[in-house]
């Protein structure tokens, strides 16, 4: 999933919308310009959970590896 990232200012509860990495970075740095132009950008990052890349198909490869598992299990004699 490419909108994963979601930054929030550590002053005032602002947040960055799901995005890139990248375009959360420029978010909250922009952000940090306007509102709060003497300090350093700061707060935290926030990574959507679920978002590895690791889902349904993942779940489907290990199901026919134990299906293929009980097959080899069940024809030994």
């Amino acid at each position: 999933m490419a909108d994963s990232y979601r930054y929030r200012c550590g002053e005032c509860g602002y947040r960055t919308p799901w995005g890139h990495q990248s375009q959360g970075e420029r978010g909250i740095a922009s952000h940090y310009e306007k509102r709060h132009p003497y300090l350093d950008p700061g707060g935290i990052v926030e990574y959507r959970q679920g978002s590895s890349g690791c889902g349904a198909g993942c779940l489907v490869a290990v199901g026919i590896l134990v299906l293929l598992l009980v097959i080899a299990a069940a024809t030994q004699h």
